[in-house]
């Protein structure tokens, strides 16, 4: 049975904006001022957005490669642009053509952070994971990199980096955090403050940092600590970046204009202030949004598909009855993504990285996000809980819970709780110390985590035993936890047909809460990246390339054909229809009649060779 027999291609429904980064600047071929927007094109390319200040006009310039950038700057008639997540690319436009100079890259590196415009007239960059100083000549158009600014191996990132006289600063994290300190001089790297803190700003004159929930001034030219009131008033970054008061009361970035004026982004919109104390004007981006990755998808009653996008904070509906599909604005307030997703009646209950933020929508109601009424963001459990690796569940006592890892540079995790009704949050922390959650699954009487070594920003415990664990939402406690081996990751968990499927190493673990032991290993030869449950005795587990069927009798699993590769997410419909996703921008649909006969044949070679 051949791919295109199992599986078809439904829709590219899922389409957002999300600007990682903004500046301005007068445009040589009009001589007017325009807004540029470094739109994140996750699972595809990546673009900028030109705005007219002036007419609101748009023009769109596809990037050379990578999904997108946080890095901007406009350098003489020239825009840098630093990418991310693959390759970290510096490039170069030149904005009289409106052509690309050759991409430049360090191998080692797949994100630039920022750029800064150093006084010596070149540019410098930071990166992960290598946490390299990068410097850029302008004139030459080379990149070189100054090496790693942290002898610590653990820590990959330069995440950002300022520009002071003969100096750059940079922030250096995640495993342990402080300020790295390069000359132009004599290329030394030297230490500001203490461990812990982190530049906040700096220009030509001080530095303001954080330490500990306080604010710290240096002397920009001799790095002496000043008192608080000497650098009281302190213009920092006045050039470039501005506060302003928008839309709902909230207090958000934007560029200054040359000309006079504020602009910036809020979710999928851009707004500029053209006066002080003017009202600012916002306006939908003016090009049309890209398909972006699929993240994580689920259906509600009616046979719609939900889905979450890759990177914007944005979700989207998808309708197979006609092909229709609508993307949303930002849920919240944090930048990231959603990662979980799970309906109760009418409400759509959402767990979100990276302010470890849960959120409700009610679709049937008007979206009104900026009021905080709908969608209406709750209790979050960050900063200490920020990422829901482990997706969102409804639980045996009809809550949604999540399952999360720690913060940058904690390794840990642990489980959330929102009552449907009253909206109260309640978490519990390392339910396994020291290891996030990466799968949750739950029956009418216990929750089901896997649980393993990584850690956001940080390196993965290769040698860390990964464990399966039984929790009783009762007690709020473990009854039953498991060690697996090292080396043999888990990942994706399931209940269905009485027993708790997991994946284990290349094999799927089948868990009996009856009795309390693994019933099974059953083997694939692939590792699993998602699991659904399918018919009154089976389970599809899609693998690295292929699926399979387990069934919950025979404990045996059956190929039955290909797939696209690396499938992260997939939805039943209550009429037993399977959409799943493969990291990718494409929403895919199993054949559901082929999937039948497939089965059948399995099941019947599965008894010839039982009577044999």
């Amino acid at each position: 049975m051949t791919a295109k027999t199992l599986y078809s291609i439904e829709a590219e429904p899922c389409r957002n904006f999300c600007i990682l980064g903004t500046t301005a600047f007068i445009d040589p071929v009009d001589n007017r001022e325009k807004l540029v927007l470094s739109n994140f094109s996750a699972g595809s390319v990546g673009n900028l957005v030109l705005i007219d200040k002036a007419t609101g006009e748009g023009e769109s310039i596809p990037l050379p490669g990578d999904s997108g950038a946080w890095a901007l700057l406009a350098v003489g008639d020239h825009l840098l642009v630093g990418t991310c997540p693959d390759y970290g690319y510096l490039h170069s436009l030149n904005l009289i053509t409106r052509r690309w100079a050759e991409p430049l890259r360090i191998e080692s590196e797949t994100y630039i952070w920022n750029f800064a415009l150093g006084t010596d007239g070149m540019v410098y960059a930071g990166t992960y994971p290598g946490c390299l100083l990068l410097r850029y000549d302008p004139a030459a158009h080379t990149l070189t990199s100054l090496g790693r600014v942290s002898d610590n191996l653990d820590n990959y990132y330069s995440r950002n980096v300022f520009a002071i006289p003969n100096r750059m600063l940079i922030n250096v994290g995640f495993n342990k955090r402080f300020v790295s300190v390069w000359s132009m001089a004599d290329g030394s790297y030297t230490r500001l403050g203490e461990d812990g803190e982190a530049v906040i700003e700096a220009d030509e004159n001080r530095i303001c940092t954080e330490f500990e929930g306080t604010q710290r001034f240096y002397n920009s030219r001799t790095l002496e600590l000043i008192a608080p009131s000497t650098a009281t008033g302190t213009a920092l970054l006045k050039l470039k970046q501005a506060e302003m008061t928008v839309l709902d009361g909230k207090r958000i970035k934007a560029v200054r204009f040359t000309g006079g004026g504020l602009a910036g982004v809020k979710g999928q919109d851009y707004f500029i202030q053209y006066a002080e104390g003017q009202e600012p004007v916002c306006r939908p981006i003016p090009t049309p949004a890209p398909p972006t990755r699929i993240h994580t998808l689920t259906s509600d009653s009616n046979g719609v598909v939900w889905g979450s996008s890759g990177f914007g904070q944005t979700i989207f509906r998808y309708d197979p009855r006609d092909g229709s599909y609508w993307n949303s604005a930002a849920v919240c307030e944090n930048g990231g993504e959603v990662y979980g997703m799970a309906f109760v009646g009418k409400e759509l209950f959402m767990a979100a990285y990276s302010g470890g933020d849960h959120v409700v929508y009610r679709p049937d109601e008007p979206w009104n996000q900026y009021g905080n009424i709908n969608p209406k963001t709750l209790q979050a459990v960050g900063p200490g809980l920020i990422r829901p690796l482990g997706k969102t569940v409804i639980g045996p006592d009809g809550a949604v819970w999540t399952g999360w890892s720690a913060a940058y540079g904690v390794y840990g995790g642990g489980i959330s709780r929102v009552d449907p009704v009253t909206k109260e949050v309640f978490s519990w922390l390392d339910p396994v110390p020291g290891q996030q959650v990466c799968g949750l699954a739950g029956d009418g009487r216990y929750l089901y985590l896997t649980t393993n070594g990584g850690g956001n920003g940080l390196t993965y415990k290769e040698e860390e035993d990964c464990c399966f664990t039984v929790w009783d939402p009762v007690s709020a406690s473990v009854v039953f936890l498991h060690r697996f081996e090292p080396g043999r990751k888990t990942g994706v968990v399931l209940f269905a047909h009485g027993f708790a499927w997991m994946r284990a190493g290349n094999e799927i673990a089948a868990f009996d809460p009856a009795r309390m032991a693994f019933a099974a290993f059953v083997p694939l030869d692939e590792a699993c990246g998602c699991l659904v449950k399918y018919n009154h005795s089976s389970v599809l587990a899609f693998g690295e390339t292929s699926l399979f069927r387990i069934h919950a009798g025979s404990m045996q699993a059956a190929r039955l054909g290909d797939i696209p590769p690396h499938v992260t997410t997939a939805t039943v419909t209550p009429d037993g229809a399977i959409y799943f996703n493969q990291y990718g921008t494409r929403l895919y649909r199993l054949d559901m009649d082929d999937l039948a006969s497939l089965t059948a044949a399995s099941a019947d070679a599965a008894e010839e060779s039982r009577k044999e």
